[in-house]
């Protein structure tokens, strides 16, 4: 019986020394994300710019100033010699067509918004990115304290069937079975210790922290309880997801593009004014003043305008195409991950209240039927290996249940996982 007892409080022992680390939390690490990802900075510093073209765009070109000189003669300078000699001062001010720099100023400004959209779409897929590879880091973690802790006892028995093999109890075969088990087992932790290192490097880019800083321990993952039906989600995409929201802006800007666009037919005019000097002979001057008004003529509009009205139509429809495609891909994405989502939801009820005490109670069981001869290694052993599998894939279906939620509040544009 104490023998009973000492495997039965092995198994449920989890604390293990080496997984003894400080333990870092996926908040912590999201706000630090937010402050150092290159991605994001990238993507924030690309909509402020694009907030400056707007003013730009709505003020009227720069003007021309200038100054002239009138000479009656190629040999020599007249300007004190002749009256008709002049020095002229000029201002040209170009005015578009009113209405041009309007929608200009609104292309900005339609530019800008999807910019700013385009921001908020990397920001969220930078923290989803960083919440799927912290979850990937949990399993690691997880699998890699489960593995070791089946190991130690797959070790004990090892040590039990060579015991009972020695004194005529046990065979040869047991013994070799067990090893071999055991030999897997340090086989997966390597493989397991591989990962670890490349998903820890992943959340360091992420991070944008300096290779080999150290991260701690992931903290314990919760089921994040999930009740929204799949038109939920389609209606919460079509009103908040940032990438369509960034297309609607672009279709928005090219509407305004093609307005621009038509009104290029009509002429934009010049206004110039100077005044000037003339007559400086003897010393005496006259004063003069001209007034100058232009018009620029669209004579090549069959090769010009009408070829730009027709690139901002096409220009809208590709835009307008976008959009639809952007849907759709966001529609299949919503639907993928919300069927991953309730397929593992299932699946985890199925494992915590039915396989996996179950197996449970079958590897106790054993234990005891080994013990007194009546079950033997083999069955012992294939119990254990049973109930290490059923552990394994509970938090495997568990990380896939939280990732599926992390790429639904990604294209929705709303959290579900804090």
């Amino acid at each position: 019986m104490r023998f009973i007892l000492a495997l039965i409080l092995t198994i449920a022992s989890i604390e293990v020394s080496a997984f003894a680390e400080e333990v870092t939390g996926l908040k912590f690490l999201i706000e630090e994300a937010l402050q150092n990802n290159p991605e994001i900075k990238a993507a924030r510093a690309r909509w402020e710019a694009s907030t400056k073209r707007p003013s730009q765009e709505g003020s009227l070109p720069d003007p021309m100033i200038g100054i002239g000189w009138s000479n009656v003669s190629f040999d020599r300078i007249t300007l004190t010699d002749d009256p008709d000699s002049s020095i002229m001062f000029s201002f040209t001010q170009e005015f578009p067509f009113p209405g041009k720099l309007s929608l200009r100023e609104k292309i900005a400004n339609e530019e800008a918004q999807a910019l700013e959209q385009s921001y908020e779409a990397t920001r969220r897929r930078v923290i989803a990115d960083l919440k799927e590879a912290y979850y990937d880091w949990f399993l690691v973690d997880k699998s890699i304290e489960i593995t070791l802790r089946n190991k130690d006892l797959l070790e004990k028995f090892v040590k039990i069937a060579e015991a009972r093999y020695e004194v005529g109890k046990g065979i040869q075969q047991d013994v070799l079975k067990a090893q071999v088990e055991v030999s897997r087992f340090i086989e997966q932790l390597e493989l397991l210790e591989q990962r670890k290192g490349i998903v820890e490097a992943g959340i360091r880019s992420i991070l944008n922290r300096p290779p080999d800083t150290r991260l701690g321990k992931p903290e314990e993952v919760k089921k994040t309880p999930f009740i929204l039906s799949v038109e939920d989600l389609y209606k919460l995409t079509e009103e908040k997801a940032p990438l369509l929201k960034a297309r609607e802006n672009l279709i928005q800007r090219e509407e305004e593009a093609l307005k621009l666009a038509k009104r290029q037919y009509y002429p934009d005019f010049v206004l110039g004014a100077g005044p000037g000097v003339m007559g400086m002979t003897g010393g005496g001057t006259q004063g003069v003043w001209q007034v100058m008004f232009g018009v620029k003529v669209p004579i090549y509009f069959w090769r010009k305008q009408r070829f730009g009205v027709e690139e901002a139509a096409s220009q809208l429809q590709a835009a307008k195409e976008d959009y639809t495609s952007t849907n759709q891909s966001l529609f299949f994405n919503i639907k993928d991950r919300y069927l991953t989502a309730k397929t593992s939801e299932k699946l985890l009820d199925l494992y915590e209240k039915g396989i996996i005490p179950q197996s449970t109670l079958s590897l106790d069981s054993a234990i005891a039927g080994y013990q007194v001869g009546n079950i033997d290694f083999l069955t012992l052993l294939d119990n254990l290996v049973t109930l290490f599998n059923f552990e394994l894939a509970y938090y495997n279906q568990l990380t896939e249940y939280q990732k599926a939620l992390v790429r639904i509040e990604e294209n929705i544009g709303t959290a579900l996982v804090q």
